[in-house]
């Protein structure tokens, strides 16, 4: 710290000391009644805002897509993002580095900014720093909370027109969960992927799919591991979308 910092610190802690109000009974008095505040509308929200329970679950049911809870919805979006790189890295990534990354950030930075400045504005990287990352946990929560709950495998996509590889290439667009992060004529999900159901519009040949397939731009993943015969009737079914099939 700045001598001239220090100083300066130093008298206005003094003037505050002087003027300021004891610790008992006012900050316990305003800490209470906050609290206080906080326990009421917990209480009035669990009893005006009732939870749907829904349906017994049904063990044998083949075509229930589970959803988690809302605290976890930020993690099941890194998981998405993160989903088809391999076995491990969804797991690692979504439920390890990137949430832990985040909160560690949070934890050290107090040890890392250690000036007296107490004022918000006098502190921008702090300030920064504790708005992006809430920011993004509260995007990702809202995403995960509003996207759609996908379909099944076993499901179709009602587009008519399909046979041979255009047929081949909707069945792997639902077993890859495309329609996680894709929709297409109402089935999937609205986001993040942009919805498909005009995609064919764009004109797009297969070699030019098929290289984007193998070499995405992120968060979407990388299908190179896919064999060649799977990436092309892939590709045919996306760029036929909106024209041949509709």
């Amino acid at each position: 710290m700045k001598k001239a910092d220090k100083i300066a610190y130093d008298k206005d802690y003094a003037a505050a000391k002087k003027d300021g109000k004891p610790f008992f009974p006012y900050a316990i008095y305003k800490d209470t009644i906050i609290a206080g505040l906080a326990i009421l509308a917990v209480i009035v929200l669990a009893i005006t805002v009732r939870v749907n329970i829904g349906e017994p679950v049904n063990p044998a049911t083949t075509d229930f897509v589970p959803r988690p809870e809302w605290y976890f919805y930020f993690a099941f979006e890194l998981l998405k993002i993160f989903k088809n790189q391999n076995a491990l890295t969804p797991v690692i990534m979504a439920t390890f580095m990137v949430p832990n990354i985040l909160i560690i950030l949070l934890v050290i930075w107090p040890f890392i900014d250690r000036g007296p400045e107490r004022r918000i504005w006098k502190r921008p990287f702090g300030l920064a720093l504790a708005v992006i990352v809430t920011g993004m946990l509260c995007y990702l929560t809202y995403i995960g909370a509003s996207t759609p709950e996908g379909v099944a495998k076993g499901d179709g996509i009602p587009v008519s027109g399909l046979e041979g590889a255009s047929a081949a290439g909707a069945a792997l667009f639902l077993a890859n969960g495309c329609t996680s992060c894709h929709m297409v004529k109402g089935v999937g999900a609205a986001g993040p992927g942009p919805d498909l159901t005009n995609f064919g519009a764009k004109g797009w040949d297969n070699a030019k799919m098929i290289k984007w397939l193998q070499a995405p731009i992120a968060p979407m993943p990388s299908y190179a591991s896919l064999p060649p015969k799977d990436l092309d009737d892939l590709a045919t079914f996306v760029n036929g979308l909106g024209t041949k099939y509709k």
